[in-house]
């Protein structure tokens, strides 16, 4: 995965994509019934899906991040999901947990932009500089449920390597078909 995402985000700045899956029928269940119902019913699922993913690259890391939401995500869908997955993967792996990102409060949803529009996402968040000095020269895991076009990832990613992040990688649990 990780080339694929290198060969369209010519500047791609993840050291390594690992995934879980793919997002076929039954993943798409699966997580929208996670990020729009708030059942936590598959969690035994992410989690195995996780482990699977720690196999072909076993952690290595010293903090695990994971996307913000925006307000109006929140307001419409509840409680970041995201945040929950790396929950659960920082209780197999336990190590320090935290959001160093903000987003711009009222944002689109990204289901609904073009490519085009997903390269300039860039634009919506930012790097919360109080944990600079806890990101740097540190090995991150990015935690998050699918990775589609990567431009979201490689945004955040982008933010952590400028904080002075060692290594970044990232455990989806799964991705489009590539």
């Amino acid at each position: 995965k990780t080339e694929h995402y290198k060969r369209n985000i010519p500047d791609f700045s993840v050291d390594k994509v690992i995934v879980g899956g793919q997002y076929d029928e039954l993943m798409q269940r699966k997580i929208r019934r996670f990020k729009f119902a708030h059942n936590y019913v598959d969690r035994v699922y992410f989690e195995s899906l996780f482990l699977t993913a720690t196999k072909e690259y076993p952690p290595q890391w010293d903090i695990i991040v994971y996307p913000p939401i925006s307000i109006i995500d929140w307001i419409i869908r509840g409680p970041n999901h995201t945040q929950h997955l790396a929950e659960y993967f920082a209780r197999m792996y336990p190590r320090e947990l935290l959001c160093p990102f903000k987003k711009k409060a009222f944002t689109g949803h990204q289901s609904r932009r073009t490519k085009k529009e997903r390269s300039q996402i860039r634009r919506e968040y930012t790097f919360n500089k109080k944990y600079k000095s806890l990101i740097k020269d540190k090995r991150i895991i990015f935690i998050d449920d699918l990775i589609t076009t990567g431009y979201t990832a490689h945004s955040l990613w982008r933010l952590l390597k400028k904080a002075g992040a060692k290594e970044v990688v990232g455990y989806f649990l799964a991705s489009e078909k590539v």
